[in-house]
């Protein structure tokens, strides 16, 4: 998962949360809907100004949204680890071959 799409997720979450709709989270941060609808859509990254702007808006620190980010990432990091690691033999099992 990218960064951008995480803190996508991350602020569509916080806007639910606080029960506004993307034209309500506009209007408090004063900034056009179709941004916030790209920034949920992990088209376009805030920049270090927007986010304090986002997070004051959702009633909550920048520090908050960072730290979700960081969490999300986090996750999916240890998610694709799994998923490619390989797996080691059991004891005991041979492998089979056609003849």
């Amino acid at each position: 998962m990218e960064a951008v799409d995480a803190f996508g997720t991350v602020l569509r979450e916080r806007r639910l949360q606080a029960g506004l709709t993307q034209e309500q989270l506009a209007f408090e941060a004063d900034i056009r809907r179709n941004y916030v609808s790209m920034l949920e859509l992990g088209q376009n990254q805030p920049t270090l100004s927007m986010l304090f702007t986002l997070a004051t808006a959702l009633g909550c620190a920048p520090s908050d949204l960072l730290l979700e980010l960081e969490q999300r990432l986090a996750a999916a990091r240890r998610v694709r680890k799994k998923k490619l690691k390989p797996s080691t033999p059991r004891a005991g099992s041979t492998k089979r071959t056609a003849k």
